[in-house]
């Protein structure tokens, strides 16, 4: 695919995006935060729910079923309709869990519970309860590790970047690691996608993605820098010139890994039969996509275009000073 994109001089207006995008990321989920599930709109795993649990005996029931058709019963008589049921059984009864979303109307729950202990009146060592359970994400040790493996990427990708190509390059992917990331993290807080433990793999493959489609561009840039015939070309036109070259690539792989960790997490959670632990992972594969192609494709190259300059200027104005320090010897 043939362009001729002049993304450099777009380069205000990326920053400006950029920057519009992460502050209302930011803003809503501050809001959201105080009014709202939380900055994220937390789902699946670290999602708070309400549950009701019903404990039964053998010797009142000897059929699971006859407990579900009576609970199923008065939960419908309250207007209520659970999100899931588990089953478990010992040597002398079984239990049942309902679970209902946190924003269940805790009246209906209540009269719910009290309905179903009078239908097991006359049942001895039955009984019901309803809790809530609240997801405290705070200290997490998944959540720890994984902002540490994120900093580790970072770290290893601008010595990377510093040891293969140079230090604009390298101070430019590291840009590109933290506004993807950032562009990443603020859309899914905009859009109140639903966010589980899923979205740790997707914000390591965004920065994965970012360092793949880096490499493709700067070492794009490297080879047409020790090109003769494009030595003359500008800063700007450098960076034009290596984006339009690897833009097929750099949209191409990152939809691809996105698609398919999607639909591992899919197969992975398909069991649960919820629409929304299902289809959380394909959104948030969709958003790391777009995260990374806008970052990799667009502002990464017009930035770097001005590092670039920066650091062309220094050479030259660092080479002229030699000269003339080696004259007046």
């Amino acid at each position: 695919m043939k362009t001729n994109l002049k993304l450099s001089s777009k380069m205000h207006l990326f920053i400006i995006v950029s920057s519009v995008l992460i502050a209302l990321g930011i803003m809503v989920g501050v809001i959201c935060h105080f009014v709202a599930n939380g900055y994220f709109n937390y789902g699946g795993d670290w999602a708070s729910y309400k549950e009701v649990t019903v404990s039964y005996a053998y010797v009142d029931y000897s059929d699971e079923s006859e407990v579900i058709e009576i609970c199923n019963k008065n939960f419908s008589d309250c207007g209520l309709k659970y999100q899931s049921l588990t089953t478990g059984k010992s040597s002398e009864g079984g239990e049942i869990v309902y679970t209902f979303s946190i924003a269940a109307d805790d009246t209906q729950l209540s009269n719910a519970v009290v309905l179903i202990g009078t239908a097991f009146n006359g049942a001895i060592q039955t009984s019901v309860s309803a809790h809530t359970q609240e997801a405290l994400l705070g200290g997490a040790l998944t959540i720890d590790r994984c902002c540490i493996a994120l900093a580790c990427i970072i770290v290893v990708h601008f010595l990377y970047f510093v040891i293969r190509y140079k230090l604009t390059m390298a101070l430019a992917a590291v840009l590109a690691d933290i506004h993807n990331l950032g562009i990443f993290l603020s859309l899914l807080s905009l859009t109140r996608i639903p966010v589980a433990s899923s979205v740790l793999a997707f914000a390591t493959l965004t920065l994965l993605i970012t360092v793949i489609g880096t490499s493709l561009l700067f070492d794009r840039m490297r080879r047409n820098a020790k090109n003769e015939d494009l030595k003359k070309l500008s800063a700007f036109e450098h960076a034009d010139l290596g984006a339009n070259e690897c833009l097929t690539l750099n949209l191409i792989i990152p939809a691809c890994l996105a698609s398919v960790a999607a639909l591992l997490f899919v197969l992975l959670s398909i069991s649960s039969l919820s629409p929304v632990v299902i289809l959380a992972p394909v959104f948030a594969a969709l958003v790391s996509f777009i995260s990374c192609a806008y970052g990799t494709v667009f502002f990464t190259p017009s930035v770097y275009s001005r590092f670039k300059l920066l650091g062309d200027n220094y050479k030259s104005q660092h080479a002229r000073a030699s000269k003339t320090k080696g004259t007046s010897k």
